[in-house]
């Protein structure tokens, strides 16, 4: 979500698909909440999702969340073929356009979501997302491996959390 919205503020139009499909937390970060919406679009015989807009600097985010279609407190229990197949839905029956980039916000660890998206974006670029904690990073190694294994390119790790500045202005690690 923050590597999304610093992109769209450098006047860049960004999707954001949240595949975390059972803990979706893209829509609460960034403070977007309605449900999504199809229609018919130029070049196109069906209906396509349209992504949420949220206007961010001179940019844009387009967002797609299964957040956007079920309640927070409800308890996703799906998995195997029925994640692949919204994972498969969310990048081919949303009309994206033209992103600058599409971001996709995958769940932790190397699950059916993880190598759906390996089989469906066989060119991807993986960055992993972890905190300093040693049991977040051994996840997010595996996560590397995993991605090394199906042949996509791990460009870099981004660690969150690592540390922050209070009000007083002293810096916490």
């Amino acid at each position: 979500a923050n590597l999304s919205v610093a992109l769209a503020a450098t006047g860049r139009t960004v999707g954001v698909l949240d595949a975390d499909i059972w803990g979706f937390s893209v829509p609460r970060l960034l403070g977007i909440h309605e449900p999504l919406s199809a229609e018919r679009v130029d070049g196109s015989d069906k209906p396509r999702i349209i992504p949420n807009r949220k206007r961010v600097g001179a940019g844009v985010l387009e967002v797609v969340s299964t957040g956007f279609m079920v309640d927070e407190a409800t308890a996703l229990m799906w998995r195997g073929l029925m994640l692949t197949k919204a994972v498969e839905q969310f990048l081919t029956d949303v009309y994206w356009d033209e992103p600058d980039f599409l971001l996709i916000d995958l769940p932790p660890g190397t699950g059916d979501v993880s190598l759906s998206i390996s089989q469906f974006l066989p060119r991807a670029e993986v960055y992993v997302v972890t905190t300093p904690q040693p049991a977040a990073q051994r996840v997010a190694q595996r996560a590397a491996a995993m991605a090394e294994k199906v042949h996509l390119e791990v460009k870099g790790v981004i660690e969150n959390m690592s540390w922050f500045t209070g009000d007083d202005g002293k810096r916490y690690e």
